[in-house]
C-alpha cells in the first residue's frame, strides 16, 4: 500500500494507542516507475507527530540493503540529534544512495554527502 499523509498518520496513531511506549515509528514507501527506476519517500511518527519526507527518484543498481540503509540512516540521524524532518530525509537519502551502490552494504560513510543529497532538488544520477 502506498498511503498518503492522512492515511499514514491514522495508522501511526492506532499503533501508538496499542503500543504506548513507542518513541518512533518509521516506514519507507517505494514507487516503481520501471525495473530500473524507483522513487522512495518515508513517513515517521515522532514526538506525537507524523512527518513526511521528500520524494527521491533514482536509477537502481542494486536493491539489496535499501531497507537496512534506511534504518541505519534513521538511527544515525537520531544519534546526531537532527531535527525530526531531517532525520527522516537523511534516512531516505541513505536508502536512495544505497540503491545506486552494488552489494549488500551502503559503503558511503560520508554523512555530509548524504546530508547534501537530502537538500538537493534533483534526481540521483550515478
Amino acid at each position: 500500500m502506498q498511503p498518503d499523509y492522512g492515511q499514514q498518520d491514522m495508522v501511526f496513531r492506532e499503533f501508538v494507542k496499542r503500543y504506548p511506549n513507542l518513541k518512533c515509528i518509521a516506514r519507507h514507501v517505494r514507487y516503481t516507475h520501471s525495473g530500473s527506476e524507483n522513487s522512495l519517500k518515508a513517513y515517521m511518527w515522532y514526538e506525537g507527530r507524523t512527518f513526511e519526507s521528500r520524494l527521491f527518484t533514482f536509477h537502481i543498481l542494486d536493491r539489496v540493503g535499501g531497507g537496512d540503509a534506511f534504518a541505519s540512516g534513521l538511527i544515525y540521524a537520531m544519534m546526531k540529534e537532527y531535527a525530526p524532518s531531517d532525520m527522516l530525509n537523511f534516512a531516505v537519502a541513505s536508502s536512495a544512495i544505497k540503491h545506486t551502490i552494488h552489494g549488500d552494504g551502503n559503503i558511503t560513510d560520508d554523512a555530509e554527502t548524504i546530508r547534501n543529497l537530502m537538500d538537493m532538488n534533483y534526481d540521483i544520477k550515478r
